[in-house]
């Protein structure tokens, strides 16, 4: 049979697609393309911002966790009540180092609302031990200490030597202790370190052993900062244990009553020192033994950004105001941070007794 060409009016059904067609499907698949896209953009940007918020609770609650474990050891083993305030007199070898002050929990306020810093300070020993008593006057410059126990002293223990109405109170690094005898050798105190020339019988001999002094802080990089101090190298070391941290807010509970009769209790929060006692003197030492409590905020932030704009508030926290006592929502400074209010904030809180401050002997 012979071939025969197709007649012009049936060209345009066997043609295929034309290119209208094509850009016609084209358009439709990038339509879709984009719905898919975009769908799947805001599900993950949602899963982000629920994650980070999660991210950000957790972090707080870390925090705030290993804050209240060291806050309730602070003041573990530092002796009587009586011995609380005093100035502590340190060297490292024959050079004198910066007075400390024999407090369980230092509060360093943050200026115009920034991050507070926070200081722990607590004996090494893993009991509280009584603390002992000098039988022979120790005369500055000695190198012997004449004690009436040597119960729980080991070589290397820091000792602190404190006497009533004396406010010196200096650290003694123990070198050996003779056998069967009442006798502390330690390193000599430097000349001039101390205004006492001599410290007297029945004079107090605490033994702090190792010293745990740590350091809470919020650095430039949202990180909470712990760090320990050695007292070998007089340097402070340590590292971030909780990340996107922005603020680390505190109050001390004082128990400002006139007399304190019958079960202690917080009748005032605050930051600043006050005149507690009410004897005229503000933040004197009895005032810092009238400390019961701490209250903690501890702040921290989303690592993303917030889908939802910048439109975030600034944090608060239920805190106590200093000039009237007065608890009240107070806001939290993050301004300092870039672009704040594009990120979203939790604050866990948390108020945490003091125990051996409430325990301490009289």
């Amino acid at each position: 049979m012979p071939f025969m060409y197709p007649s012009k009016k049936n060209t345009r059904r066997i043609q295929g697609l034309g290119l209208t067609d094509l850009m016609v499907g084209l358009a439709i698949g990038l339509l879709a393309a984009l719905v898919i896209i975009k769908t799947a953009v805001f599900f993950e940007t949602r899963r982000q911002s629920t994650t980070g918020i999660a991210d950000a609770q957790m972090n707080a609650s870390y925090a705030l966790v290993n804050l209240a474990r060291d806050m309730r050891m602070a003041g573990h083993g530092l002796g009587p009540a009586e011995a609380l305030g005093c100035i502590v007199r340190r060297t490292l070898g024959t050079t004198a180092l910066p007075d400390w002050i024999l407090w369980p929990v230092t509060l360093i306020d943050g200026v115009n609302g920034a991050s507070d810093t926070l200081l722990v300070l607590s004996s090494g020993k893993a009991q509280s031990l009584t603390a002992a008593q000098l039988i022979a006057p120790y005369a500055i410059g000695s190198d012997v200490l004449m004690v009436n126990s040597t119960l729980g002293m080991t070589v290397g223990d820091t000792l602190l030597l404190h006497e009533s109405g004396n406010t010196q109170c200096p650290f003694i690094k123990v070198t050996s202790i003779p056998t069967g005898e009442y006798r502390v050798r330690h390193t000599s105190l430097p000349s001039g370190l101390l205004t006492a020339t001599a410290y007297q019988e029945g004079a107090a001999v605490i033994n702090l052993g190792a010293i745990h002094h740590q350091r809470y802080t919020v650095n430039a990089n949202n990180q909470l900062l712990l760090e320990r101090y050695d007292a070998t190298t007089d340097k402070w070391q340590g590292s971030a244990f909780a990340s996107d941290v922005v603020s680390l807010q505190a109050q001390l509970g004082y128990d400002a009553r006139a007399t304190m009769t019958g079960a202690l209790r917080v009748t005032r929060w605050s930051a600043a020192a006050f005149d507690a006692n009410a004897n005229g003197t503000v933040g004197d030492a009895d005032d810092f033994r009238r400390v019961l409590a701490i209250r903690i905020a501890v702040v921290s932030r989303s690592a993303q950004r917030s889908d939802q704009g910048c439109s975030s508030a600034a944090p608060t926290w239920w805190a106590a105001n200093e000039l009237t006592g007065v608890m009240e929502a107070t806001p939290i400074a993050v301004n300092n941070i870039q672009d704040w209010a594009c990120y979203r904030y939790r604050v866990l809180q948390a108020e945490i007794p003091l125990r051996n401050l409430i325990w301490s002997d009289s």
